[in-house]
């Protein structure tokens, strides 16, 4: 019973959260990502912010966790699939992307390589990474 109701507390939080939706330039991929055959993870790039599509966000730059990011949006086949949805095959530096984020915090509870130990800025979480032009 406790697990239903830890499991539906997680999908209200996701559920509810404030959209975020904005275009950026990806500018570091800090470190080098381990392979998907250890763990699951979400890595945490950062991005200068372009445009805010949908919602609230003031910052030129933004830090943005990816769900095991070796593996094509679109291709992870486990319980965060609906999480790691998009069409990007891979992540490079200048590439230019359109995110659809959420919160990092309350809706990802796995490890999480984050390089950005100095900096207290809030981490979302790329709930859909589209290519942009």
């Amino acid at each position: 019973m406790k697990k239903i109701l830890s499991m539906m507390l997680f999908l209200s939080a996701f559920l509810f959260a404030e959209n975020l939706t904005v275009e950026g330039k990806l500018s570091e991929i800090p470190g080098k990502m381990p392979p998907n055959d250890l763990y699951n993870y979400v890595y945490v790039l950062k991005y200068k912010v372009t445009k805010v599509v949908e919602g609230k966000f003031d910052g030129k730059e933004i830090l943005v966790g990816v769900y095991n990011p070796l593996i094509a949006r679109g291709q992870v086949k486990d319980k965060m699939a609906d999480k790691s949805k998009g069409d990007v095959r891979a992540f490079k530096v200048g590439d230019k992307h359109t995110l659809k984020l959420v919160k990092l915090e309350g809706n990802y509870d796995g490890a999480v390589e984050d390089e950005y130990f100095d900096d207290e800025s809030e981490r979302y979480l790329a709930v859909e990474v589209l290519k942009s032009k």
